[in-house]
């Protein structure tokens, strides 16, 4: 027999919007219903006495997902496709880590730099066989990146990466329906006119990340190059070159509460970038993780800095749109893989490449042995009651494997979030939905 039982969704909220109006988001739908104020007490009675109250409002809610049928697992489905997502098998990115030297020592990295380390022939080879199984066992396979990390990748890199990006290259032709691209999260202080031309021999996408740590003078405090001066002007210089030939740039640019205001500076130098070429380019700030001055001060600041950039025409990501479940952090896919130069294996790059963190390593035939870790790393997702319980699970995700795996047995949020922030990340995503509409029309 159906039940015709009806619930009101787990995952509402209600927000003032003032005096006059409410607004009612649906996390797991992502939509929402503005109303007046003096509706909102309707709200309190249940699904089926609302229907005759105000039939109008009763539609409407049941439109957005608001309300459901009392038999529907809500939680189910959120974890069901946060798995699906996760396990998709038509994307594969192989990151590699050609070697775990650097030109730079910036006082916020978390790695151990290594000189002298990088990928040997036979380790290359193995990663060349790894591509082949890649290719051979993911039939479904749409989207093939292969990225590059480190340490500095541009270091070494005739002897590293143009062997792999050669091989890599050779498969275009047999696996036409596949989108290949090549990326590189580096400094550019070391992109020279040899590097750039061989990048530019392949007509595959190409994808840069380059970071600043604040205006010129903010910036050579922080990355102080080992043949001395600056190298603010360089890197910038970079990034000007590589978005001039067609490769994307995300700039990323680190700042603490203190170097904030200086990245002003960065505005002013690429505004004589062309429109053509600001195509390809992305702005993108994040604060630096150990950095813990005045918040809102802080908070404020950026957002204004952001809101100029946009104003002159540059892309900026949004990094307050959370939406972590439909697009989780790379890490989290079952088809991806961080090789180190020595052939260990890892999952996330956002810690440092140690025996503790390993996860396998590569074997000669280009098959991974991963440990028995990687288990524990894939069913971790959404295991805490906190995360279970809450109302914004849908489009935060419950945090990445890597943060839950360092949370475990801990029933709080991963992310930190308490109910105000929970709100304001809410009313951040309606806002971007309504501009979106809007730039539409």
């Amino acid at each position: 027999m159906e039940n015709n039982l009806l619930k009101y969704s787990k995952y509402n909220s209600i927000i003032s919007l003032g005096d006059k109006l409410s607004v009612l988001y649906n996390s797991k739908e992502d939509k929402s219903l503005i109303f007046r104020k003096e509706k909102e007490h309707l709200f309190s009675q249940l699904p089926e006495k609302l229907k005759n109250l105000d039939l109008g409002i009763f539609e409407n809610l049941k439109n957005i997902g608001a309300i459901v049928s009392e038999d529907r697992d809500e939680l189910q489905e959120v974890i069901q496709k946060s798995k699906e997502i996760d396990n998709a098998d038509d994307s594969y990115r192989l990151i590699i880590n050609p070697t775990m030297n650097c030109n730079f020592k910036c006082w916020y990295c978390y790695e151990s730099h290594i000189e002298n380390s990088k990928l040997s022939n036979p380790t290359i080879q193995k990663i060349c066989n790894l591509i082949d199984n890649i290719l051979l066992s993911n039939k479904n396979l749409k989207t093939f990146d292969l990225s590059f990390f480190g340490g500095e990748p541009l270091m070494y890199y005739s002897s590293t990466s143009v062997p792999l990006i050669d091989y890599y290259r050779t498969k275009y032709l047999t696996h036409k329906d596949i989108d290949f691209t090549i990326s590189f999260t580096s400094n550019g202080y070391l992109l020279n006119d040899k590097i750039l031309g061989h990048l530019l021999k392949g007509n595959e996408s190409k994808h840069f990340q380059i970071t600043l740590d604040g205006g010129r003078e903010e910036h050579n405090k922080v990355r102080v190059a080992k043949r001395k001066g600056g190298s603010y002007d360089k890197i910038l210089s970079a990034v000007k070159t590589l978005i001039e030939n067609d490769i994307e740039v995300i700039l990323r640019v680190n700042y603490t509460s203190e170097t904030l205001a200086s990245t002003y500076e960065i505005l002013n130098d690429i505004s004589g970038i062309p429109e053509e070429s600001r195509k390809n380019l992305k702005i993108s700030y994040h604060r630096v993780w150990q950095d813990n001055g005045n918040n809102l001060k802080t908070e404020q600041t950026s957002k204004q800095i952001i809101s100029d950039f946009k104003k002159a025409n540059f892309a900026v990501s949004d990094n307050e749109l959370l939406d972590n479940l439909n697009n989780p952090c790379y890490a989290d896919k079952k088809n991806e893989a961080v090789i180190n130069y020595n052939g260990d294996v890892f999952k996330c790059t956002a810690r440092d490449f140690s025996e503790t963190n390993k996860y396998g390593e590569i074997l000669e035939d280009g098959s991974i042995n991963w440990n028995e870790k990687i288990e524990t790393w894939e069913n971790i997702k959404i295991q805490s009651k906190a995360c279970q319980n809450c109302r914004i699970l849908p489009i935060c995700g419950g945090g990445c494997h890597q943060i839950n795996l360092e949370a475990k047995g801990m029933d709080i949020c991963q992310m930190g979030f308490d109910n105000e922030k929970k709100d304001e990340i809410i009313l951040n995503r309606i806002s971007h939905i309504f501009d979106f509409v809007n730039e539409q029309q």
